[in-house]
């Protein structure tokens, strides 16, 4: 990676367009830091923020063979950003208003014949999920969300230490919660808390 420590944004593009893991690592401890900066800025949030860089990264990753830039990487790199935050705050609003949404059905009372079922719908999608995950991910994060074990109790029980139990459930929710939104999301929420 040292080789393209001192290489210019283009000739780091022409390298990971090429397929070079070391010149996409430095593009990315290169520009991070900056824009989670500019993602902080707008978004007020530390976690979101890093959530959008990491998108934006992502993105880039899955462009690699396709992608032509008209300028600079650093523009195309912060337009990204920008795009993501947009959406991000787009997404929350659709999300702040189905919970307003549900919150209003429930206060006036219009719930009860309704929940069971709708409970039942997102317990089985839920379910559906979970089972779509790699297996080792899937046994510890049942035993964890089902079992109810600590992580101490799941890295004996499997003879791995709590800090790949952490990691394992962490990956999971990651798979998991964008898989859950609109009108269900608040309740997804409530069966993923507390975190142990």
């Amino acid at each position: 990676m040292k080789k393209h420590l001192h290489d210019s944004d283009l000739e780091l593009l022409s390298e990971f367009k090429m397929g070079s893991p070391a010149a996409f690592k430095v593009i990315y401890e290169r520009y991070w830091q900056l824009l989670y900066v500019a993602a902080c800025k707008v978004l007020k949030d530390e976690d979101e923020a890093e959530d959008v860089v990491q998108e934006v990264f992502v993105s880039l990753l899955n462009k690699r063979d396709s992608l032509e830039l008209s300028g600079a990487l650093s523009s195309y790199l912060f337009t990204s950003v920008r795009y993501k935050v947009f959406d991000f705050i787009s997404r929350k609003k659709v999300r702040l208003s189905y919970e307003e949404s549900i919150n209003q059905y429930v206060i006036q009372g219009n719930c009860n014949t309704d929940q069971a079922l709708i409970e039942k719908e997102i317990n089985a999608t839920m379910e559906q999920e979970i089972q779509n995950l790699p297996k080792k991910m899937k046994e510890v994060f049942e035993l964890s969300r089902k079992s109810e074990l600590s992580h101490k109790e799941i890295a004996t029980a499997l003879n791995i230490s709590d800090k790949t139990v952490k990691k394992q459930i962490s990956n999971a929710l990651k798979l998991l919660k964008p898989r859950f939104t609109n009108y269900y999301l608040w309740m997804f929420s409530f069966f993923f808390w507390p975190f142990r």
